[in-house]
């Protein structure tokens, strides 16, 4: 399924597989992560080919992690690969968002991670205004009462403290707050609350916003969008890996390589050589791999472990030539959830209407 606004990615009949696959267990964390390698950081796995074993790497800030996958994206453009780069983050977020973030019924995916990568702001240390962004985002969605003196986050701002733009006082926060939800107490003063609103949630221009993408409620165990703080904060993480991923979109050097599925490739494969694929992954799906590699090796991380987990999926998967497969439309997936996967929510690779293979 095509959109006017996917590249043109050739014939999906023609289309090949992959003989490269990083695998990315992304972190919004504020500081940077310990020196000895530890959970809940980002790490990074990388097959560079079918006949090599996959190689790990601990990254401690984004900065970091993104230098990384510079790197090999320039190996594997010089080597012409096809590279499928997965990540565990939201890359869409529940139908209604693009219209109730811009005030326009053509809105898409597009424009959301515009905003997001206009105001992001993230250093080489971690330093981040996510909490920021995600409370300007709530003012200018959330039913609140007009007059408000609601400044605009923007990514000149110098400040991220609780009081940086986009933060609102809590006296001034009239209304019904979110979408986004999940603001530690010490950033109390923004116009993002420390628990979930009622979902689904209506915005100020009536637009009724799910708790979860479609595809969420086919994957039990995966957390919302819009959650900012506690355990599987994926909002936290998309905000910060997507301002990331939109900055190799617009790097001219990448830029005619890079791919986003299924927003810019629709349910297919892009048929060009060299090529950098991101798809949307959540680790649980492979949770069994994971745990039965957890046993036989106690002392490893299990990020480590997960991302690893994924290169010999993915190795298998192309190994007897399906991988391409789980870029395609799952079985019974409807029209309607076809349109707004490639428009607004994207979806996570790997999830079907049976098992993962």
């Amino acid at each position: 399924m095509k959109n006017s606004h996917q590249k043109s990615i050739g014939s999906p009949l023609a289309a090949p597989g992959f003989d490269a696959w990083m695998f990315i267990d992304w972190s919004a964390a504020s500081v940077p992560s310990p020196s000895r390698p530890t959970a809940n950081a980002i790490w990074i796995a990388t097959q560079l080919s079918s006949r090599r074993k996959p190689v790990s790497n601990y990254c401690r800030t984004r900065h970091e992690a993104c230098r990384l996958m510079r790197e090999i994206f320039r190996q594997c453009l010089k080597a012409e690969k096809r590279l499928l780069v997965g990540i565990d983050i939201a890359l869409g977020a529940p139908q209604g968002l693009p219209q109730a973030l811009t005030q326009r019924n053509d809105a898409d995916w597009r424009d959301v991670w515009k905003e997001i990568a206009t105001q992001i702001c993230d250093d080489e240390q971690n330093a981040n205004n996510r909490f920021e962004v995600a409370a300007n985002f709530n003012g200018r969605i959330s039913p609140y009462q007009p007059g408000l003196n609601f400044r605009k986050a923007t990514r000149s701002s110098t400040s991220l403290s609780s009081t940086a733009v986009g933060a609102i006082s809590g006296e001034s926060a009239h209304g019904i707050q979110g979408p986004y939800w999940g603001a530690p107490h010490a950033r109390a003063g923004l116009l993002t609350p420390p628990y979930s609103p009622e979902f689904p949630f209506r915005t100020a221009g009536g637009i009724l916003l799910a708790r979860q993408r479609f595809v969420e409620t086919l994957a039990p165990g995966t957390q919302e969008t819009w959650k900012l703080c506690g355990i599987g904060s994926v909002g936290s993480q998309s905000l910060t890996g997507i301002a990331r991923l939109e900055a190799f979109r617009q790097d001219p050097e990448f830029q005619p390589h890079v791919y986003i599925w299924p927003f810019e490739t629709g349910w297919t494969v892009p048929d060009q050589r060299p090529l950098i694929l991101f798809a949307e992954i959540w680790p649980g799906l492979l949770k069994q791999e994971v745990a039965r590699q957890q046993a036989l090796e106690p002392g490893r991380i299990r990020d480590e472990l997960q991302v690893l987990a994924w290169c010999r999926w993915a190795q298998a998967m192309s190994r007897n030539q399906t991988l391409s497969s789980y870029l395609q439309p799952p079985q019974g997936l409807t029209e309607s959830h076809q349109s707004s996967a490639v428009t607004t929510e994207g979806w996570i690779l790997g999830v079907t209407n049976t098992k993962l293979a």
